[in-house]
């Protein structure tokens, strides 16, 4: 009796997740379940006014929630995406600051980047003219 069985072996373990109902994992439950909580009470308040109206209003609020819950890239779930890009762009923002050095100089002030001091003239206090 030949007992050869084939079994697929995962090569990044990290990347499996624990599936609890309907195939879904805790976090896509959680994710799910808010979206019904915020969306519902919006449906049932504009159906008073149209059902068209009232479905616009269940996809609009509950959108958000689901794209959360769904979206990942590059393993890190939306709301790592949203911290990263909130960070590059707004709280550590990119500034480069131009400076002058023996090489560069001369580059520098073709281009205007370099501000000449220009020297004063001044009289000197020993050289005012003296009156008798």
């Amino acid at each position: 009796m030949n007992n050869n069985f084939v079994v697929s072996i995962p090569k990044e373990l990290k990347t499996i997740k624990s599936k609890l109902f309907f195939g879904l994992t805790k976090r896509q439950l959680i994710g799910f379940g808010l979206a019904i909580a915020l969306a519902l009470p919006v449906f049932f308040m504009l159906k008073v006014y149209s059902t068209d109206l009232a479905m616009y209003g269940l996809f609009l609020t509950a959108l958000p929630t689901i794209f959360g819950t769904i979206f990942t890239k590059d393993g890190m779930p939306a709301e790592t995406w949203v911290k990263i890009i909130l960070e590059y762009k707004y709280l550590n923002p990119k500034t480069r600051y131009f400076k002058v050095s023996k090489k560069n100089r001369k580059l520098a002030l073709e281009r205007n980047m370099v501000h000449v001091k220009k020297a004063r003239k001044t009289k000197s206090v020993s050289s005012s003219s003296k009156t008798s």
